[in-house]
């Protein structure tokens, strides 16, 4: 059951043009790190931003995303993913900044290893997560989830997680720029 700050993955998809999409798989075909089995998530994330595709890896294994303005996309290798702390969450792959209705907000993807996310928060603020995409990689459940976070809000954020059937927390350093941290 999803936990109070996590939505769920929408009704209608968001759209990739088939073209971005097919320059995405062929270099991913190139660069060794085609989707396993040709499968991949389409990801987007609350308030619109996105989409983007999340896969593994067939041959490698490793966790790779690629968006339409990013078409050569990023993989995580299967030892980093390995060295995340079980349980236990992190930032996968880098943060990207958007502004809209004149607001800068930074979009992040969050891998739980071996839990569940509930929600974010920070200063008594709930940033809703969504689960994306979820897979075993190196012996745990890896999930990962996608939020939107203010740009002036950065710092160390607390995380309500599911760990074995618990209620825990965890936190989690969402400081992206240095000198612009806020204590949550």
């Amino acid at each position: 059951m999803a936990g109070k700050g996590v939505t769920s993955a929408p009704v209608v998809r968001p759209v990739f043009a088939e073209s971005s999409k097919q320059v995405i798989l062929r270099t991913a075909k190139e660069n060794g790190t085609a989707p396993a089995g040709d499968r991949f998530t389409l990801v987007e994330y609350d308030g619109g931003y996105g989409p983007e595709l999340i896969w593994q890896a067939e041959r490698t294994g490793g966790l790779c995303a690629a968006s339409e303005s990013v078409m050569a996309g990023w993989c995580e290798t299967v030892e980093e993913t390995s060295g995340r702390r079980v349980p236990g969450v992190g930032v996968f792959v880098d943060p990207g900044l958007r502004e809209r209705d004149g607001e800068a907000s930074w979009v992040v993807r969050v891998m739980a290893s071996g839990e569940t996310i509930d929600r974010l928060s920070c200063q008594g603020r709930e940033f809703p997560v969504r689960q994306v995409y979820a897979v075993d990689v190196a012996g745990a459940r890896r999930t990962v989830y996608t939020a939107s976070i203010p740009r002036n809000l950065q710092g160390e954020y607390r995380v309500s997680v599911q760990r074995d059937g618990k209620p825990d927390e965890d936190r989690l350093d969402l400081g992206f720029e240095k000198g612009r941290v806020v204590q949550c």
